[in-house]
């Protein structure tokens, strides 16, 4: 079944910290397409067999949004709508100084297109699936309630969790939280008819196993990491990405980050890369 979510709300209410958690969730997002666009847009991803779809869409035009949906069959649909006090709102766009998009749709001084937002999300609150008053709630607390009601995640484990494998030689990763150097695990490389294998393959996974020193590293970094991902989920960001190095990136850095991938995953959200592998479209 196609997950399709609408999600709105008056300019300010925290809309742009829920568009990442769809991202984060792997859902295709449309962001501001003209209501007039809705149906054509839809059909384009049906067309193109995207499951996971997220609009968001402008208050000043939902209601025209919400119907073009009601002609579509075969959705598992959902109207998620974010709310926040009108005094709040004019606290925030005061604290910015953003300029108020419906300002300049309007041609209407902020104040009164702060009114109109909240006018129009008061009017839909009847038809929403999921609504949430964002007035006192912060970003961590907006993003699980998200995460919970979209996909169920543990309220404490709503951080992805990336581990990605890589060679010394070739430079580190950009973009990466930390990482952890995995050189001590004796080295397929230098038995030659292992040397043109990868971490995934068993014969290389079964060498570096014979090694009593492979479990005992590979254990002291998941004891690690056990800690720190408690602490790095309580901060409620959306991925951390741990490198995990060896001198290639070929062989023992892909062995312990699909390790670590597959031991984390039982608790949370994992993914893995292995930059350096040697690609099979190149043998």
């Amino acid at each position: 079944m196609r997950n399709v979510v609408v999600i709105t709300g008056p300019a300010g209410c925290g809309l742009s910290s829920a568009e990442y958690v769809f991202e984060e969730l792997g859902y295709y997002v449309v962001k501001n397409a003209p209501s007039d666009s809705t149906r054509a847009v839809m059909q384009v991803l049906i067309d193109k067999n995207v499951k996971d779809i997220a609009f968001v869409a402008h208050i000043r035009s939902i209601t025209k949004v919400l119907a073009a949906f009601k002609e579509f069959k075969d959705i598992n649909f959902r109207f998620i709508l974010l709310n926040t006090s009108e005094e709040e709102l004019n606290k925030r766009f005061a604290l910015t100084r953003n300029v108020h998009p419906r300002s300049v749709l309007d041609k209407v001084d902020p104040a009164e297109a702060i009114s109109r937002d909240v006018k129009n999300t008061l009017d839909v609150i009847p038809e929403a699936d999921f609504y949430i008053d964002t007035t006192s709630l912060t970003v961590k607390q907006l993003r699980t309630k998200l995460y919970k009601y979209l996909s169920n995640v543990e309220e404490d484990k709503i951080t992805s969790i990336n581990f990605i494998s890589f060679g010394i030689k070739n430079g580190i990763p950009q973009g990466i939280d930390e990482f952890l150097d995995v050189r001590a695990i004796p080295n397929p490389y230098w038995v030659e008819q292992l040397r043109l294998l990868t971490g995934e393959d068993q014969p290389v996974i079964d060498y570096m196993q014979s090694f009593e020193a492979t479990q005992e590293i590979i254990d002291g970094i998941v004891r690690y990491l056990e800690q720190q991902i408690k602490l790095v989920q309580k901060t409620g960001r959306g991925s951390y990405t741990i490198g995990i190095a060896c001198s290639g990136g070929q062989h023992r850095s892909v062995y312990v980050a699909n390790y670590l991938t597959n031991h984390f995953s039982k608790e949370y959200r994992t993914h893995v890369v292995h930059r350096d592998i040697p690609s099979k479209q190149d043998e």
